[in-house]
């Protein structure tokens, strides 16, 4: 590991710490480059965040506003070592619904940040098949990480969950990148992704 992956690592777990407290919110994992020892000088620090199922967007809204406040939300334009939550799921819809090669090496790869919820296991458990049948694999099994899986909790949606759905739905749709084609966005009360230009169409290993 490079000075400047420990750097990024570092900043990307004071970050899930802080992110992690948000209304909403259950776990953050690291994903993209840097999760995958490939992080370039220009990288930024992708993470995925897992939000209580019936508030995704309620999570969205304040990781964003967050991040935005503090000057630390990823933009095309700025990007260099800012945070990019990129995605969403939920702790009951952990399994990733885009199943390609692209998608295996990436999510194989995601290290556990902030996780009180002990969710890593049961993301590992239900994405492990998938991700196996295009060679790749998680490094240690679910036992071996955090022990049994915990059991689900109900769903509970909170009031403002329509509101900041609502309002995000209209902001997103408003991006003129929205309607690329071949865009890779999902946008359900399961799991939201945004990618205007999804790497998996010119990805190589």
């Amino acid at each position: 590991m490079t000075q400047q992956d420990y750097l990024l690592l570092k900043k990307a777990e004071r970050w899930a710490s802080i992110l992690g407290r948000l209304p909403g919110v259950q776990a953050i994992f690291l994903s993209g480059s840097i999760a995958c020892g490939r992080a370039k000088r220009s990288s930024d620090i992708d993470l995925l965040i897992v939000a209580r199922a019936g508030q995704i967007w309620t999570a969205r809204f304040y990781v964003f506003l967050i991040l935005k406040l503090c000057g630390q939300l990823a933009k095309p334009h700025n990007h260099k070592h800012k945070i990019c939550p990129n995605h969403f799921i939920t702790d009951h819809s952990l399994q990733i619904q885009e199943h390609d090669a692209y998608s295996a090496y990436l999510f194989s790869h995601n290290i556990p940040l902030h996780d009180p919820y002990n969710l890593w296991p049961i993301f590992v458990e239900l994405n492990e098949e998938w991700i196996q049948r295009y060679g790749e694999k998680f490094e240690d099994s679910p036992d071996k990480l955090f022990g049994p899986p915990r059991e689900k909790r109900n769903i509970e949606r909170s009031l403002s969950e329509g509101v900041f759905r609502n309002l995000q739905m209209w902001k997103i749709k408003k991006n003129p990148e929205y309607n690329t084609p071949g865009a890779s966005i999902l946008m359900n009360q399961y799991e939201l992704r945004f990618h205007p230009k999804p790497k998996s169409k010119t990805w190589k290993k």
